[in-house]
């Protein structure tokens, strides 16, 4: 995968044709932990503000938003993610009032689908055969999800265009050659993370106790 940042080695030039995807980090944070990691939060958000900018300098303006479970698009999307990404939905408004559109990126009945499926999941499940079948319907629809999410990435953004994807670490989305992808890593991202483990694993020795 390319990178642009604050070296500025690489010729942005030689992405001339192709479409510009911006990968930004999505790390999972519990809403009762956030005021105790504000001051972290604010920071890993204005380092991602900070390396997005520096992609655009080189590469343009970004003038399409995707962002994982959502599938409404503008003043509705931004609705839905304020209630499970709050700092996401801040964050994408100042794009939004700069002239970027936030695009419908889930299809709304494989994410109903395979939300059905991790809840049954998570319920645990006393029989091994309901296991099986919860199982594999929930590989089966995130396999098709997989799938679809690069297409529909693809149809939406013209050549040349900026584009920026939220998305949690870990996934295995595979884009075509015509799109060129930029990992957006804001160094604090490690620092977050490792506090979120730590307060995990506080919470679990407390429960325990």
């Amino acid at each position: 995968m390319a990178t642009l940042g604050s070296t500025g080695k690489t010729d942005p030039s030689r992405f001339d044709g192709k479409k510009k995807l911006l990968l930004v980090p999505l790390i999972p944070i519990f809403p009762e932990m956030e005021e105790d990691i504000s001051d972290l939060l604010d920071k890993f958000w204005s380092e991602t503000s900070s390396q997005i900018g520096n992609i655009e300098s080189a590469l343009g303006t970004v003038k399409h938003i995707f962002h994982e479970m959502i599938h409404e698009e503008d003043e509705e999307g931004i609705n839905i993610l304020s209630q499970i990404y709050p700092r996401s939905a801040n964050f994408i408004k100042e794009y939004i009032n700069s002239g970027a559109k936030l695009q419908a990126l889930e299809d709304p009945a494989t994410w109903m689908e395979l939300t059905d499926w991790q809840r049954c999941l998570s319920i645990g499940l006393i029989s091994s055969k309901v296991y099986e079948i919860a199982a594999k319907g929930y590989q089966e629809v995130s396999v098709k999800r997989t799938t679809q999410l690069p297409k529909t990435i693809s149809n939406i953004m013209g050549e040349d265009e900026v584009g920026m994807l939220f998305i949690s670490e870990g996934h295995s989305l595979q884009f075509s050659s015509d799109t060129q992808i930029f990992y957006v890593s804001p160094p604090s991202a490690t620092d977050l993370k490792n506090a979120m483990t730590e307060k995990l694993k506080s919470r679990q020795e407390n429960s325990g106790n």
